[in-house]
Order: C-alpha cells, then sequence, then structure tokens
C-alpha cells in the first residue's frame, strides 16, 4: 500500500491549501482577497474549493493558484451528502448525474451532486484533477460511506474548520478503518477557511513536487507524495524493512501506528516510554528530533501482519502531523 517516499523523491516541499471558500459561494471575501491572504501567510499553493461554482483568479507572486471546486454525492447511507474537493479541474457541471431532491441553494452558491462517488471521481479524472474527501467526521459519515469514495485519491484526516465549530476536525479513525480494508486514501489537512480574520492558516498539505506547476503538484496528489500537518514538520522518513526512522520539529510525541491494535510510540515527557523505539535526537530542551522504530523486535508484532504503517508526531501544543503510509 506505501506509495513512493517523498522524502526520498526529487522535488520541493510546497505549503499547500486545498480548502478554502470565497464570496462566490459561502465566504467571505473576494477570491482575490483569499489568495492575497494564503501568499501573506507563507503558502505556496491554493486552491478556493466554492461549493459547486468554478472561481478562477490569479495568484499574486509567488503563490500557484491550481482551481478547483467543493461537490457533493447522492447519500450513500444516513441523511448526509458527502463532499469532495476536485483540485485542478476547469469547469463545473451545471448537470450532474445525482437525484435533484438533494439539491439546494444557499449563501452565494448551491449544492448538487452526482449519483455516486465513483461518478465524481470520474468527472474530475476526465478533467486531469483529484478528488478528495472531506471532512468524513465533521459530515458524520458512515465506514460505509467513506469506503463508497475509494476512487478518491485522499482524504481529509484534519478539518481546523470542523474542529473549530464543533471538535469533529479529527477524521483519523475512519482513516485507519479505510487503510486495514485496503483503499490508500492518502492524508490532507486543511482550512476550509470561510472567515480570513481568523481562519486562515490552522492546517495545510505539505506537497512534494517535482516542480511549481499545476501538473507537477497534480501529478505528486495523484501518486500520494504528501503530509499533512496542523503545525509540526515532518523533516525526513526512512523505511529499513520493519523498522522506520522519523526526523521532525521539536515534538513532544511520536507514534508509528499500525493496523488493528498495533503501534508504538514515545514521548519526550518524564513519564515517557519506549515502545519498540529509541529516541536518536533531541533538542536543547528535550524534544524529540529523531526516533528509530524497530516493532520487529516486539513478539506481540510478530503475531500480526502489517499491511501498512503511518507516523503521528505531536508538538507541546497538541498539534500535529500526519505522514502518508511509509
Amino acid at each position: 500500500m506505501a506509495p513512493t517516499n517523498p522524502f526520498r523523491t526529487d522535488g520541493e516541499w510546497l505549503k499547500s491549501q486545498f480548502h478554502a471558500h470565497s464570496l462566490r459561494s459561502d465566504g467571505e471575501l473576494p477570491a482575490e482577497s483569499v489568495a492575497e491572504e494564503y501568499r501573506h501567510h507563507g503558502f505556496d499553493v491554493l486552491t478556493i474549493s466554492d461549493h459547486w461554482t468554478m472561481t478562477k483568479v490569479e495568484g499574486p507572486d509567488g503563490l500557484l493558484v491550481i482551481p478547483g471546486a467543493e461537490l457533493g454525492v447522492d447519500p450513500v447511507d444516513g441523511p448526509m451528502s458527502p463532499e469532495f474537493l476536485a483540485i485542478g479541474i476547469d469547469e463545473v457541471t451545471e448537470e450532474p448525474n445525482g437525484d435533484p431532491a438533494n439539491w439546494y441553494t444557499f449563501a452565494s452558491s448551491g449544492f448538487k451532486t452526482f449519483a455516486t462517488f465513483d461518478d465524481g471521481a470520474a468527472y474530475v479524472a476526465a478533467q486531469g484533477g483529484v478528488g478528495i474527501v472531506c471532512h468524513p467526521s465533521w459530515s458524520g459519515l458512515s465506514q460505509a460511506a467513506v469506503f463508497a469514495g475509494s476512487a478518491m485519491a485522499g482524504m481529509e484526516v484534519w478539518n481546523a474548520s470542523a474542529h473549530r465549530e464543533n471538535e469533529r476536525g479529527d477524521s483519523t479513525y475512519v482513516w485507519d478503518l479505510a487503510l486495514d480494508a485496503g483503499i490508500s486514501f492518502a492524508p490532507f489537512a486543511t482550512d476550509d477557511s470561510h472567515y480570513p480574520a481568523f481562519d486562515i492558516g490552522d492546517a495545510w498539505t505539505m506537497v512534494r513536487a517535482a516542480d511549481r506547476t499545476r501538473d507537477a503538484v497534480i501529478e505528486a496528489l495523484r501518486a500520494g507524495l504528501v503530509y499533512a500537518s496542523n503545525g509540526p514538520e515532518i523533516l525526513d522518513v526512512e523505511r529499513d524493512g520493519a523498522a522506520v526512522e522519523i526526523a521532525c520539529s521539536p515534538c513532544r510525541d511520536v507514534w508509528l501506528h499500525a493496523s488493528w491494535e498495533l503501534g508504538w510510540g514515545v514521548s519526550a515527557g518524564p513519564r515517557g516510554r519506549l515502545e519498540g523505539a529509541r529516541i536518536l535526537a533531541r533538542n536543547d530542551r528535550g524534544l524529540i528530533t529523531r526516533v528509530r522504530f524497530e516493532p520487529g523486535d516486539d513478539p506481540w508484532a510478530a503475531t500480526r501482519e502489517n499491511p501498512w504503517v503511518r507516523l503521528v508526531v505531536a508538538d507541546e501544543l497538541g498539534r500535529r502531523a500526519w505522514s502518508n503510509v511509509v
């Protein structure tokens, strides 16, 4: 399931925001101002993902703007219509194949649906783009609904807007369930910005792209050359058989997640434990900057297969970064 290791891939890391709204749907700033704000906050890439609306602007110097939108599909089970980001498309259809009974108008735009995630993914792929499942936890999506989006390239494991609104921004649990089922979603973290006075720069996706072009970014997304963050940096990841080594910005906790109940973690605190791992480096305050996990030495691990592993780091404020499967 592991994609190519982005830390061993030629290119550069681009700080990217793929979920933001403007006045053309339910945001509070004109699209040009949204782009200016993201450049001011140090972003390299932006998609303004207005609801069922194609918003195109020229980015200020230093900011690559890739067009896209936030689209939806008919409910899979339950009342909610799942949503997805369509990144790298140039038009939004006025007549998708979903049930008009699920369509409505709100703010300065509207909401329509494709009949299925597969239909939505095919529409996006035909324009050379990629699809990302939006905020499963915030939308209350069932496991079946998320699994129905398996044709998408990734999912939002963290949505800052949902966290701020009702503390349902974290969708990592259903991500793990998808990985257990063999669905290789790449992780995305997003602002889902609507109110730029205070909701820009809370979360982002780092993309390892060959260059600063639309095509290179889309290809990197399609290949899973990403990690997600709402604060910390992942600086390097290397896997050697069952062993995994990670370098990161100073962090309090580092974990290696695996299937089912398996996982190993280290903590910088005075009551920290070492579980199948060694802390290789700390900063001058004792925070962790490099860890080597050796879960193959754990007899419990030997009783289970590990079809996937992924890394999580947490800084002193509890902010996290999530690697893709390694």
